[in-house]
């Protein structure tokens, strides 16, 4: 009999019933015990007795048993009551634990899924080694799927109204070939929504961004990739939002484009070598000829390598908020004619790898520098504060970069800079003496930082995200359907949106306590239903 050995996602089953497979061995035919079904050895029935008796039987069972053993669902009924009834037997019963003890095993088996990334096997063993007690593979999946199913309708009712009109990312990841699209906040790094759907086409992001904004989510603008379905899926959402295309991963691309060039003319410079070497040993006019071919092709791809790194640096400034020598703030006029110019000169460059990228640029180069636009509209507020306070232009000027500045050093000491602590420990000293003479400055000096961290120019956040989920996926060999998997990704985004950040600026508040949302508690397993036992 292989019926069970080959149902498909049979690693959702309870063990038990493989252990009842595997016990029932090949028997004779059951005819006695059920003459209408002769096809039913004894070894079956005995099988579907077994798991009937299972006081930890998963939903679907029955069904399953039926479809594969030719019979009726009441059939399955009827053959395990009667063999109760000639053996004397009675339903197996499950170990009691006291309703506080359950609520802990519960809420263990949800801490070792989340955050504790422990698949569902490993989780047995530490149930049954902090508690004694063991718990089949499908308690611990239908409880997992259960609390997902909370979580999903916890997220549903989520307030979006209350966090305003906000800019949002976009980004999907696929694990085994289908996709999973998110929707993130990048300042509080809230999971706006996360689904678990069959294609990433416009279409199906229409109908995402669609249902948050029947939540009530106004979003004010989207940061993305260049993928093109995002821009029919604005159009299909009947939306009409300004986009900012993602520079983190361009300027990846861009980063290995330079190493590819690199290593072209070290192939170059080492095909030369060679030639060199072997006219050492013994000369030749035709090698001679090829040598000075080689030579030249090697001065070429080096000077397009210089050059393209050249670009490459003014590329990188085209994307910067605050020049980090002068502390001034960039806008879309400079940004935009330095963009100009890096496209003209790297569409000169007769490399067809480099012309392929100045085109990707040209395509989006007005959707390059939105974060710009965004920047302006959040600073305004900041300007008209800081006129009452110094009516003059040059102090005002002279203020701006100078906590500009501060910020941006401050960015580069975070990425491992170590070396502008010195020019930050300046900086800090001389914003403390405008502080001293205008305290009303420091709140004005918070509000320019937080528009400029909330100038969201790249996907990176959501990479993170995307990267955080990746690590908890990595145990999951497969799904057992699409509900159970969006599900698991309701669990991840409550839980997310819930913990609080170890380090960094967000340390200490969860996305949902920086975006200020509250839920009625900081325990998203109390949310579930699964509070602290007393």
């Amino acid at each position: 009999m292989t019926w069970y050995q080959t149902y498909p996602h049979s690693v959702y089953w309870p063990e038990p019933i493989e252990r009842f497979y595997q016990a029932t061995g090949g028997q004779p035919s059951g005819e006695t015990l059920a003459p209408r079904a002769p096809h039913l050895s004894l070894s079956d029935i005995m099988f579907m007795t077994g798991v009937m008796s299972s006081p930890h039987r998963p939903w679907g069972i029955v069904t399953w048993m039926a479809e594969m053993f030719g019979v009726s669902r009441q059939t399955v009924y009827d053959l395990t009551e009667r063999v109760r009834q000639q053996f004397s037997l009675s339903p197996i019963t499950a170990p009691v634990i006291p309703s506080d003890e359950g609520r802990r095993l519960q809420r263990t088996v949800l801490t070792a899924a989340f955050p504790g990334k422990m698949a569902i096997r490993p989780m047995q063993e530490v149930m049954q080694e902090a508690f004694g007690v063991s718990r089949s593979v499908g308690w611990i999946s239908e409880l997992l799927t259960e609390a997902g199913g909370r979580a999903g309708r916890i997220l549903a009712d989520v307030p979006l109204a209350q966090l305003g009109p906000v800019l949002v990312v976009r980004d999907e990841k696929f694990f085994q070939n289908k996709p999973i699209l998110m929707v993130i906040e990048p300042v509080s790094a809230a999971i706006l929504g996360i689904w678990a759907l069959p294609d990433r086409q416009a279409e199906t992001w229409a109908l995402a961004l669609t249902e948050l904004t029947d939540r009530d989510l106004q979003i004010a603008g989207v940061v993305e990739d260049m993928a093109r379905m995002y821009d029919k899926s604005q159009d299909l959402a009947d939306l009409d939002l300004p986009s900012q295309k993602d520079i983190w991963h361009l300027l990846r691309d861009a980063g290995q484009l330079l190493k590819d060039l690199e290593r072209r003319a070290y192939r170059a410079m080492k095909k030369s070598y060679k030639l060199e070497k072997k006219l050492q040993k013994a000369w030749d006019d035709a090698r001679f000829d090829q040598y000075v071919t080689t030579v030249a092709e090697e001065e070429r791809l080096c000077s397009l390598h210089q050059e393209f790194s050249e670009w490459l640096s003014h590329l990188a400034d085209v994307f910067e908020l605050v020049d980090e020598r002068s502390g001034e703030i960039r806008d879309r006029e400079i940004n935009g004619w330095l963009l100009d110019e890096v496209i003209r000169a790297l569409t000169a460059i007769e490399i067809p790898e480099v012309r392929r990228f100045a085109r990707r640029l040209d395509r989006h180069q007005d959707a390059l520098l939105t974060f710009l636009d965004w920047l302006t509209l959040r600073l305004q507020p900041f300007y008209e504060q800081l006129a009452h306070l110094l009516p003059s232009p040059a102090d005002q000027n002279r203020f701006i970069r100078l906590a500009a500045r501060y910020w941006r050093l401050l960015q580069a000491l975070t990425n491992g800079r170590t070396h502008v602590r010195t020019w930050l420990d300046d900086l800090s000293q001389e914003l403390e003496t405008w502080f001293a003479f205008y305290p009303q400055l420091r709140p004005l000096a918070q509000h320019l930082t937080q528009a400029l961290n909330a100038a969201t120019r790249s996907s990176a956040m959501i990479e993170n995200i995307n990267g955080l989920l990746a690590q908890f996926l990595v145990n999951r060999r497969s799904f057992r359907n699409d509900v159970t998997r969006q599900n698991y990704l309701n669990l991840f985004a409550l839980w997310h949106n819930m913990r609080p950040f170890a380090r960094g600026k967000r340390q200490g508040q969860s996305p949902y306590q920086h975006a200020g949302i509250d839920l009625g508690s900081d325990d998203w397993l109390t949310l579930l239903g699964y509070p602290p036992a007393v």
